[in-house]
């Protein structure tokens, strides 16, 4: 994974690096460093509702915790696999070619948004920008 950027932040503020659309999730929830050798460092940022790790059938309340790329982690009621996350934060950088989307294409403050089958945040009833669908 390359990537010049080494902290991400996790969240339901829009502006975290991985945004989560749920109650249950605080504006800052978490934050998630890459560190050298490819280790991945989660760190709860005093969340309201916890950050879980999810490894081998048992779960734990973790404050911070190197995590695997096969974990699943639960932030407040959203449990997500690293996987994902760790697609999202790859996919961070533009491609070649690829369009920032517009401002104006951002849904407006108040909106609710939903996860897209492909990972990003999308308007709720409208088409994705990132695939479109």
């Amino acid at each position: 994974m390359k990537t010049e950027k080494t902290r991400f932040t996790i969240g339901r503020e829009r502006t975290c690096d991985i945004p989560i659309a749920d109650d249950s999730v605080s504006r800052l929830h978490a934050e998630l460093s890459l560190l050298e050798g490819d280790k991945l460092f989660l760190t709860d940022c005093h969340s309201s509702n916890g950050t879980l790790l999810l490894r081998d059938g048992q779960s734990r309340r973790i404050t911070q915790e190197i995590v695997r790329p096969t974990d699943h982690i639960q932030f407040g009621n959203v449990v997500l696999p690293m996987a994902d996350i760790l697609s999202s934060i790859s996919g961070r950088r533009p491609a070649a070619g690829h369009k920032t989307p517009n401002p104006e294409t951002r849904p407006p403050a108040g909106a609710k948004v939903v996860r897209c089958e492909c990972g990003a945040i999308k308007p709720e009833g409208k088409k994705c920008p990132a695939c479109g669908i």
